[in-house]
C-alpha cells in the first residue's frame, strides 16, 4: 500500500523542479493528482508521469495570485476527483534583485504568486476538506525564508510569510481536522536554480555550506511533502520542516577564524 492511496491531491507549480517531483512521488503512493501551473505545456509532461507512475492526472492553467484561477482550479479538481483531500502550494518567481534598486512590479509579482497565490489556492481547497473534516495543505517555503541573504529581493519575504501562512491555517483549521504545514528546502538543483548551479564554482560553494556536502534533489523534498500529506503525518501541525542537509543550524560552522578545538572545519567532502 502506498502513503497515499486513493487521496486526491493539488500540486501548484506542478510543471517542473520540486512540484513535478512531488506529483510523480503522489501518484507513486497512490494518489491521483491535478497538476496546476501557468505552463500547460510542461504541466502536460508532468502529467504523463504522474500517469506512468500509476496515477490518474489532470492539468489545470493556473495564475495563483488571481482568486478566480484558485476557485477555478478547485472546481476543475472536483468535476475530475470529487474531492480533494490535500494541496502542495508551490508556485514561486524568483526575480532577485537589491533592495534599493527593486521595482515596485517584481516585489508585487513574487509577492502575489509566492504569498498572496499559497492563501488564495490553500483557502479555495482548503474549504473543500474543511467541509469533510479532513486534509492536509503543505506550503513550500525556502532555507532563504529563515535566514536572510543579500539579493533576494522579495522572494525570502514570500518564503518567510509561507511559513507563518502555515502555521496559522494548521492552528485555525487543525481542530476541524484540516492540518498545515511548510517544508523549507535548502539547495536544491531545479530548473529555477539550473543557470546558477551551471557554474561549477558556484555549485561547489553552496555545496560547501551545507554539512552533508552536497546540494540537495527535488525527489528529497517531494519525500517530505509526499509524507507530510499522508495519515502518516495524522499529528504533525502548524509545524515547519526543514529539509536542507543541516545548512541553516551551521551558520556558526562558516563564521571566519578557527572553531573550538583549532581545527576548522570542513564541510565540502561527504
Amino acid at each position: 500500500m502506498g502513503m497515499l492511496d486513493g487521496k486526491k491531491i493539488v500540486v501548484t507549480g506542478g510543471a517542473s523542479g520540486i512540484g513535478r517531483a512531488t506529483c510523480v512521488l503522489a501518484a507513486t503512493e497512490g494518489a491521483d493528482v491535478a497538476v496546476a501551473d501557468i505552463d500547460l505545456e510542461r504541466a502536460a509532461e508532468t502529467a504523463e508521469l504522474v500517469r506512468a507512475a500509476g496515477g490518474t492526472a489532470i492539468t489545470i492553467e493556473i495564475d495563483t495570485s488571481k482568486k478566480a484561477d484558485a476557485d477555478r482550479m478547485v472546481a476543475e479538481t472536483l468535476a475530475a476527483f470529487g474531492t480533494i483531500d490535500g494541496i502542495v502550494c508551490g508556485a514561486i518567481k524568483l526575480v532577485p534583485g537589491k533592495l534599493e534598486e527593486l521595482p515596485e512590479e517584481d516585489w508585487d509579482m513574487v509577492i502575489d504568486i509566492g504569498l498572496k497565490g499559497y492563501f488564495l489556492c490553500a483557502q479555495a481547497a482548503g474549504r473543500v476538506m474543511l467541509d469533510k473534516g479532513a486534509g492536509s495543505i503543505v506550503f513550500l517555503s525556502s532555507v532563504g525564508g529563515v535566514q536572510a541573504y543579500n539579493g533576494a529581493g522579495a522572494y525570502s519575504i514570500a518564503k518567510a510569510g509561507a511559513i507563518m501562512l502555515g502555521k496559522l491555517f494548521g492552528v485555525e483549521w487543525g481542530g476541524r481536522g484540516v492540518r498545515a504545514n511548510t517544508v523549507c528546502p535548502g539547495q536544491i538543483r531545479t530548473p529555477m536554480t539550473e543557470a546558477m548551479f551551471a557554474d561549477p564554482e558556484i555549485a561547489a560553494g553552496r555545496a560547501a555550506v551545507v554539512p552533508m556536502g552536497r546540494v540537495g534533489l527535488p525527489e528529497e523534498i517531494a519525500e517530505a511533502c509526499v509524507f507530510l500529506l499522508s495519515d502518516r503525518a495524522s499529528y504533525v501541525n502548524a509545524d515547519s520542516m526543514q529539509v536542507d542537509g543541516g545548512q541553516a543550524e551551521s551558520k556558526m560552522m562558516h563564521t571566519p577564524g578557527r572553531n573550538w578545538g583549532g581545527k576548522k572545519m570542513d564541510y565540502s567532502t561527504n
